[in-house]
């Protein structure tokens, strides 16, 4: 009705335009405009005076009669604790009757405060607050007479005193609390009924003006038959912007019930394995292989979480870029650990290539390069088939004073996308249709926030696609440089002997440029049989190798095998470090065992090359990346505050598992009282949930902070909770935490932390 009208009044613009137009078309046209306008006053000012009524009846319900029973509820509160707790204060041992008093005179002053406030609000009969305050008044002397009564009296004689004489008062003082209770809450029913009369007739003022709108359209269309294909214009544009908010509509509507089967997909895996482990509690075996379903279900559930969460953060405009230093070994490691377990579980074949790069440590988002990476490269796993060829190419394309530019270029031999796909593929809730949505899953959400973090982090990105015939996208991002750049020493490097053993032939050629850069002239050998040749006739020949630089995915002979046969030939001399594009960890003990000296990721970067081949001479490797925190927490005791029991439950298990003792507060003001009770470093550090009743997380450390206990400044706080927004973690620093973790917590995430705050 709306837009009919919108499109109504622009008619009668047009007509009203037109001198063409007979003189009693214009008359007409007047009068309906006339009318228009004086309903549309009319309405305007009965909508002000309404919302003028409404605003003040709901202004007086806020003063009055809501300040007034929240007033009551909290004196009776007191007073019902008051009331409860006299009897047995005032028959136990304190030291003197003035400390008595005081505690009774700070409850006397709040409920005094609390008579004030309802009689400046109270709009019921006056005498109800003065006989309130006439009952209070009565209550403190027969207390204070109590208290006199106390020293010379028995407990039984106590007892009595309070039961005959003073708990008359407190029925008097509640009794008068109930009558303006009950006042004010007819108060505020009447103020209700006032606005729901108010609200019907503003729905009836509502109806009235639709009816005349409804008459005069029915007018207007009988009175005018021309300036007919503007309106039918403006109506195309109407209809073209229905069917576009239709389509979003739909998008969102499918993406609903993709979200709907994508989440109970896993949720009934981590249901059903729990009630598979719990039938088979005596089937050890069984047992495990349902918690690792678990585990990666829950995984799985948790990425979906993380895109609605991301789209939402970049529809509110809340993403922001941190300016960080990092190493660009540290990105291929993260991301080509991942990426190859999800293909090699899947049998497809994934590659990683590294060329031109001249500036390894740089400043940026390290965590949002690494999430568009992981976007695009697990959505071309996703797509491309059994037997297909996922590939990464990093290389330097431009290096400016202070900044360079790096090219990411991420190819697949996948399914593809049409041409008529890629105009919409950045935007949300997309998906190429119903069959791919329903084949291979996915939130229709990961390329909108891969192309708005690209543009976050101020690069490119761009695609190239055929159906059928993979996927190619390229993506170029900035990246500060350290002022204070590196200065690599060589030191006598180049008298090292190297043998790099790589049956393909581009890494031997990436390989031989890094040495190169470092002064060595390194040997080659494409095999095993070959390398072990190499070995055996250099010693023969007195210029043994000094190092083996050696693939451990080869055909025939692999890495591991390769060092063992030179360990039988050639001995210790020869430092043997394993290359590999994989997550060593499965081959690492067999590796040690068969005489590995050091692991290095692939693709093959400056930095970790210089560092081993240093450790050869004996250099300081100052550039050498800081180990992982260990999970050791042994001997460390910590205070844990969570409401939530089974968030508890997990966490003190996670933590006898470090090694660590835990005592457990279930909301921030047990926590607060937990802390200051205890003796000076008691506690090594607190885990603090946010959100808790009583007294929430922020409150509470602020509170800590603000104490008089000895650690009260120094002690680590870390928050431990489900709001992981930038806001929330600057909200956590500011209260005065020292660190963040978001739920659910991961075993490894929280060992780490502990072990930073503690320096472990």
């Amino acid at each position: 009705m709306i837009v009919r009208l919108k499109a109504v009044t622009c008619h009668f613009g047009i007509l009203y335009q037109r001198r063409s137009c007979g003189l009693k078309l214009q008359t007409k046209l007047s009068r309906v405009t006339i009318v228009i306008c004086a309903i549309a006053i009319l309405f305007a000012a009965a909508s002000g005076y309404m919302i003028n009524s409404m605003r003040n009846t709901a202004q007086s319900m806020y003063e009055h009669p809501y300040t007034v029973t929240n007033t009551a509820r909290a004196m009776r509160s007191r007073l019902l604790d008051m009331k409860q707790f006299v009897g047995i204060f005032l028959t136990r041992s304190f030291e003197s009757e003035e400390k008595a008093r005081e505690l009774f005179d700070e409850r006397y002053a709040m409920q005094n405060e609390a008579i004030a406030a309802i009689r400046e609000s109270y709009l019921g009969p006056a005498e109800d607050v003065t006989a309130l305050q006439k009952a209070m008044d009565g209550l403190i002397e027969i207390q204070d007479e109590a208290l006199r009564f106390v020293g010379t009296h028995s407990e039984e004689d106590i007892l009595s005193f309070i039961e005959e004489r003073v708990y008359p008062y407190y029925d008097e003082v509640n009794d008068c609390l109930e009558r303006i209770l009950v006042s004010s809450d007819k108060r505020i029913y009447q103020l209700m009924e006032d606005i729901t009369h108010t609200t019907v007739a503003s729905i009836g003022t509502a109806l009235l003006l639709t009816f005349f709108i409804v008459f005069l359209t029915m007018y207007s269309n009988m009175v005018e038959r021309t300036s007919i294909k503007e309106l039918k214009a403006r109506e195309r544009e109407l209809h073209e912007a229905l069917l576009l908010a239709q389509k979003a509509n739909n998008a969102k509507k499918d993406f609903l019930s993709r979200m709907s089967h994508e989440i109970r997909t896993p949720m009934n895996a981590i249901i059903g394995m729990a009630a598979i482990a719990g039938a088979h509690l005596d089937d050890r075996g069984r047992i495990e292989d349902c918690l690792t379903k678990i585990t990666f279900s829950s995984r799985h559930l948790l990425s979906l979480i993380n895109d609605v969460l991301d789209m939402s953060k970049i529809d509110a405009g809340k993403l922001t870029v941190n300016h960080e230093p990092f190493r660009i070994g540290q990105l291929t490691e993260s991301v080509v650990s991942v990426i190859d377990s999800q293909a090699r579980t899947q049998e497809k074949i994934f590659e990683c290539d590294i060329s031109g790069i001249r500036q390894e440590r740089l400043i940026g988002d390290y965590l949002r390069v690494n999430q568009i990476l992981l976007n695009l490269l697990s959505n071309s796993v996703k797509f491309t088939p059994r037997g297909g060829m996922i590939r990464l190419e990093i290389k330097e394309i431009e290096d400016q004073k202070g900044r360079t530019f790096l090219q990411f270029v991420v190819s697949d031999t996948g399914i593809g996308m049409s041409e008529e796909f890629l105009e919409r593929l950045y935007l949300p809730f997309e998906q190429a249709d119903g069959q791919i949505s329903q084949k291979y899953g996915g939130t229709g959400l990961g390329m909108a926030i891969t192309n708005n973090l690209v543009e976050l982090l101020g690069g490119s990105i761009d695609v190239k696609s055929r159906l059928g015939e993979g996927t190619v996208f390229t993506v170029k991002l900035p990246f500060d440089l350290p002022e204070d750049s590196e200065e690599y020493h060589v030191r006598e490097l180049e008298t090292l002997r190297v043998l790099v053993v790589d049956d393909e032939e581009y890494d031997r050629i990436h390989a031989n440029i890094l040495l190169k850069r470092l002064g060595i002239a390194a040997q080659f050998a494409k095999s095993g049989r070959e390398a072990i040749k190499a070995v055996l006739e250099a010693q023969e020949a007195g210029t043994g190798y000094d190092v083996c630089i050696v693939d451990w995915r080869m055909p025939n002979m692999d890495g591991i095998e390769v060092t063992r046969k030179i360990r039988e030939t050639a001995g210790s001399d020869v430092l043997m470090i394993v290359l590999s594009a994989f997550d060593w960890s499965e081959i690492d003990e067999e590796g040690r065992r068969a005489g590995v000296n050091a692991f290095i990721a692939k693709p093959l970067l400056e930095s970790p090359l210089r560092n081993v081949l240093e450790s050869v001479l004996g250099a300081d490797i100052s550039s050498k990346e800081p180990e992982a925190a260990q999970s050791n927490c042994t001997g460390s005791r910590l205070l844990l505050a969570e409401d939530n029991a089974l968030n508890m439950e997990i966490a003190v298990e996670l933590l006898q598992m470090a090694g660590a003792e835990s005592d457990c507060a279930v909301n921030g003001k047990e926590a607060v009282e937990k802390f200051e009770d205890s003796p000076a470093g008691y506690y090594d550090a607190i885990l603090m949930d946010v959100q808790m009743p009583v007294m929430d997380g922020y409150t509470a450390t602020r509170k800590i902070r603000a104490g008089g206990h000895p650690d009260a400044k120094t002690i680590p706080i870390i928050a431990m909770t489900a709001n992981i927004f930038s806001e929330d973690i600057d909200a956590a620093y500011a209260a005065g935490m020292n660190g963040h973790m978001a739920k659910p917590i991961d075993a490894k995430t929280l060992y780490q932390t502990i072990a930073g705050v503690l320096k472990l």
